[in-house]
């Protein structure tokens, strides 16, 4: 029980430190580096190898701690990252058939695009100035695939070293056995 207390711990301080250094470091570089969304990818990562129930632990504590340090209203993070473990979590169990390196890299893309579209529309939504629609904006499509970009290079990273790491990803090859 105290060993199981103790994971839990580290894992709340790693997920708290990753979503401080996903505000206050990466969200300050410039051009784009700052497009790199680590939060998103470990969110996917989580869902693909370790299954729903610690992404979804996962979606709720980085969308707390975004909250925390962001300047729009509170929720705004926290309803996007669970709608998109939702959805992607939906999309794992009914479309996809594997866990494939391919399935790894549409995951991320639909995360990558459900999250941006998410988060603009519900920063649109509350804003008083609705002057323009975020998707008449180039800014908005230029981050998407910048983010996008980066996503997908995450993920093929992150998909070769977990595949490197551990059999459960080798193929299988079948053996055809003769008939007697």
């Amino acid at each position: 029980m105290l060993i199981r207390i103790g994971k839990t711990i580290i894992f709340v301080l790693l997920a708290s430190a990753l979503a401080l250094v996903q505000f206050s470091l990466i969200s300050a570089w410039p051009g784009i580096f700052s497009q790199l969304n680590l939060i998103l990818i470990l969110l996917i990562f989580t869902l693909f190898f370790f299954g729903f129930e610690p992404a979804l632990f996962l979606a709720l504590l980085f969308g707390f701690w975004l909250d925390i340090f962001s300047f729009e209203f509170f929720g705004r993070q926290l309803i996007t990252l669970v709608l998109v473990v939702l959805g992607t979590q939906w999309i794992l169990k009914s479309w996809l058939t594997n866990r494939s390196l391919y399935s790894f890299l549409l995951l991320i893309l639909i995360a990558t695009i459900g999250y941006n579209f998410l988060t603009s529309g519900l920063l649109f939504l509350t804003l008083a100035d609705r002057g323009f629609l975020f998707l008449s904006q180039k800014f908005f499509w230029l981050a998407l695939v910048e983010q996008s970009a980066w996503s997908l290079l995450a993920a093929l990273l992150l998909f070769n070293l977990v595949a490197s790491m551990t059999r459960k990803l080798q193929p299988v090859f079948l053996e055809k056995k003769p008939v007697l």
